[in-house]
């Protein structure tokens, strides 16, 4: 074995031949003692120690190339004086290869090591590239997903399985994954205990409380790919190129989603995020948390073309940024705006009008009606209260602001007519979301009406109730459909997505306005705080569309009349669905209307409507 000093030019691992690896890693300014601690990978022998000195430093970094070793046989740690860990920076962890092996690891102290991967080897991908304006995002866990769908064991878990759903994931319109946590994280949640010997002599060991971090937030192993997600820690880097190049082939972007704990510094985390990119060459980042360094992250050139999606983002970052579209505001604005008002909780149509409508030429929005921390989207009309007490923190946890509403009964029934309403709501929220101008996400299982049995944090929750279990019925069924046709119309009508924002005006002398509003009157010029039912017409011709929308939005108890503007001579306006008239045998084909100066919209429904040109011979 050689030791010679090291490159400096990334932290980490990094082979650099056959039988040589670089290490390089930052240390604390009070230590003395630095050393890199070489194991055995499956024995956990220890086999070296490696003292480094000050030739190997640059300032409080050390990197230092050994020669000799089989980087596929060994795992490491880092030694500063008597304090051993694993290094921040590993591209593998050895040790969680299994998911939640409290019985295996337990026999290991639950101990984990610093594993090393092949990631400078080149590989074969396909570059996808899908505008803002086509996207239709979905959002799972590997896990939950996978576990729910019923599939083999070996299949749970595993990205194998993820990708055994890629038809129905077609099927259903899907542009663009984001998938949970994908980087290794420590499932089970462990504390410090003493422990007494038989000679009485007090140490720290670690003990597994029985609870599960099933979502993966927290302090992490960022670096490294998951290993029980991608086949152990030796093929774990692997298998996540193999994901991610399989779902690039069939046209899917993947979007990770990145919770840094609190306590990560702004370089570790953007140096994480040009990571991936180069690396595995994820197409875009949801950052979870409020410590993100956004700034930094939206200027630096490596991201200049990835997207990036955050909860908050500040005005001055977003009107400097130019060229291509990639940070979008991602927060639950929408969802609480459109919930108020569909559920008759001071919901102002001023509000949802706007929402409706948000767009921006040089960053973008996402939008959607539920997501995971927070009621899905069956328990937003199935509970008016959290139900979160097998978390074990005495219901305290998860949000009080859901703005839900059971409609007559907590939880589940077999009323009829409740569960008529609460289909007939996801109908709403669901249209809502695809004929909004924002990227819009569905929660996987939100299309087949999931529930978390009212907990609306299931973050510990490892088996049904934050699983994302596939059930099936008739109403099930026919939801499915409703979202497959509803994210089809809006793919074949552009004038729903454009890339800016609307003028409300026909600046293009079209003969309609790009986007206008109406009422039981037409031609709106303001919309008041107290309504509660409008129609919102999209001139097609903006778009180089043959066809215009025209949406009613009815969110009265009861039926309203609206006006239907006038249209081009030659036109005539067809309907194409109501929410509340929606079932398994309905389909989204434009059927004639006899009055073309009014509808009548059904209570707490929403109608869509096309202008088409006809043949009157």
């Amino acid at each position: 074995m050689n030791v010679s000093r090291g490159d400096f030019r990334e932290y980490g691992p990094r082979i650099c031949g056959r039988d040589k690896v670089t290490f390089t890693f930052a240390v604390n300014a009070t230590s003395e003692k630095i050393s890199i601690l070489l194991f055995d990978k499956s024995t956990k022998k220890q086999i070296s120690t490696i003292d480094l000195s000050d030739e190997h430093a640059l300032g409080l970094v050390y990197s230092v190339t050994v020669s000799g070793i089989n980087p596929d046989d060994i795992c490491y740690l880092l030694k500063e004086d008597k304090t051993t860990y694993v290094d921040s920076y590993a591209t593998a962890i050895v040790g969680r290869d299994i998911w939640a092996d409290a019985a295996a690891r337990e026999k290991q102290q639950f101990k984990v090591y610093s594993g090393i991967s092949h990631i400078e080897k080149d590989w074969k991908d396909t570059k996808v590239s899908i505008a803002p304006t086509d996207m239709v995002l979905y959002k799972l866990h590997m896990r939950g997903f996978t576990a729910g769908n019923g599939m083999s064991s070996a299949k749970v878990g595993s990205y194998k399985g993820l990708l055994s759903k890629l038809p129905y994931f077609k099927k259903l319109g899907i542009t663009s994954l984001e998938i949970m946590p994908l980087y290794d994280f420590e499932e089970l949640f462990l504390e410090c205990k003493s422990s007494i010997s038989s000679k009485g002599k007090i140490t720290q060991v670690q003990d597994y409380i029985g609870k599960v971090n099933y979502w993966g937030f927290g302090l992490a192993d960022y670096f490294a790919p998951k290993a029980s997600y991608f086949g152990g820690a030796s093929k774990a880097a692997e298998g996540l190129r193999a994901m991610v190049s399989k779902l690039h082939n069939n046209g899917f972007e993947v979007i990770m989603e990145m919770a840094f704990a609190q306590e990560t510094s702004s370089d570790v985390q953007l140096e994480c995020l040009k990571y991936y990119v180069k690396y595995f060459h994820i197409d875009g980042f949801h950052i979870v948390g409020c410590n993100a360094p956004i700034e930094r992250i939206a200027k630096e050139p490596y991201l200049g073309t990835t997207k990036i999606f955050y909860e908050y983002i500040p005005e001055e970052i977003l009107c400097s940024e130019s060229g291509s579209k990639h940070l979008f505001v991602y927060n639950d604005s929408f969802m609480n705006v459109t919930r108020q008002i569909q559920n008759h909780m001071n919901g102002s149509m001023v509000q949802f009008a706007n929402h409706m409508r948000r767009q921006n030429g040089a960053y973008g929005f996402v939008n959607y009606m539920a997501n995971v921390n927070g009621f899905s989207l069956w328990d937003s009309y199935s509970y008016g209260e959290k139900h979160n007490l097998d978390n074990g923190e005495d219901n305290r946890d998860g949000t009080n602001n859901n703005f839900s509403f059971n409609y007559g009964v907590e939880g589940k029934t077999t009323n009829k007519m409740i569960n008529a309403n609460r289909f007939r709501q996801m109908r709403n929220s669901l249209a809502a979301l695809m004929m909004s101008q924002s990227v819009p996400l569905i929660v996987a299982g939100d299309e087949v009406a999931a529930t978390h049995q009212g907990n609306n944090n299931p973050y510990c929750q490892d088996n049904e109730i934050g699983y994302t279990v596939f059930t099936k019925n008739k109403s099930k069924a026919s939801l499915q459909r409703f979202v497959e046709q509803l994210i089809d119309f809006r793919k074949k009508h552009k004038c729903l997505r454009v890339e800016t924002p609307f003028l409300m005006n026909d600046y293009k002398h079209l003969g309609l306005p790009d986007m206008s509003f109406h009422g039981s009157e037409p031609w709106m010029m303001s919309i008041g705080e107290e309504q509660k039912a409008l129609g919102v017409l999209y001139n097609g011709a903006y778009v180089d569309e043959k066809e215009e929308v025209f949406i009613c939005y009815n969110f009265h108890y009861d039926t309203v009349e609206m006006a239907l503007p006038l249209l081009a001579p030659g036109k005539r306006w067809r309907i194409c669905f109501n929410t509340a008239d929606y079932n398994d045998k309905s389909d989204f084909t434009p059927k004639p209307i006899d009055n073309q100066q009014t509808i009548k919209v059904p209570g707490s429904s929403i109608s869509v409507l096309v202008g088409l040109r006809v043949n009157t011979k």
